[in-house]
């Protein structure tokens, strides 16, 4: 491994840690991590947990690249070191997004619409985007299919952007029905991923 590598297996394991230790956070505060679904739940949850998996999958082959060929339909044989490094790059980004906004929703954050009481959040990095964690997303995805070029991971990653798309809009129609004109003022003023 060389230092791109590292800088991979490091920036794809980010996101990944926070996740589980916000995950903890909620568990060892006693709150419920599980919302409600804003969409049919099978689509809910298979378009959360596949994409994870794929993340997961990512951070395994960064960690130990041998395991690189169990990858089903890559369309390389081999990752070449210009490819790894953009990835990287679009790591940074995807980090600086998803990490502030876990810290900024903290102890409110849900897997769905929250089941208890909320709030509108509209300050740090949702003053730049509505949907950070899922404006993340993006960038994962594509650092994702740079370094593991599958086609398969690939569709599994489109069907996973294509089902928050969906969650989201559920999402706003939640957020306009409890929050009315000052969820209408920021959905106006602030992009829905950038």
């Amino acid at each position: 491994m060389n230092w791109i590598d590292y800088s991979l297996a490091v920036l794809i394991s980010l996101p990944i840690l926070a996740t589980f230790v916000l995950g903890a956070f909620l568990a060892k505060s006693g709150k419920q991590a599980m919302g409600k679904p804003t969409i049919q739940p099978v689509l809910f949850y298979t378009g959360k947990f596949l994409l994870f998996g794929v993340w997961a999958l990512f951070a395994v082959i960064a960690l130990f690249p041998e395991y690189r060929n169990i990858v089903p339909l890559l369309i390389q044989e081999q990752t070449p070191d210009f490819q790894k490094l953009l990835a990287a790059v679009l790591l940074v980004p995807a980090n600086l997004i998803i990490v502030p906004a876990y810290l900024s929703m903290g102890l409110i954050t849900n897997i769905g619409l929250p089941t208890g009481k909320h709030e509108l959040r509209t300050n740090g990095i949702y003053r730049i985007s509505r949907n950070p964690m899922y404006a993340s997303f993006i960038f994962l995805n594509t650092a994702t299919f740079l370094f593991l070029p599958s086609i398969l991971l690939l569709v599994i990653m489109l069907y996973g952007m294509v089902v928050h798309h969906f969650i989201i809009l559920g999402e706003e129609k939640f957020l306009e029905k409890e929050f009315g004109d000052e969820y209408r003022k920021y959905k106006a003023k602030v992009a829905r991923y950038f």
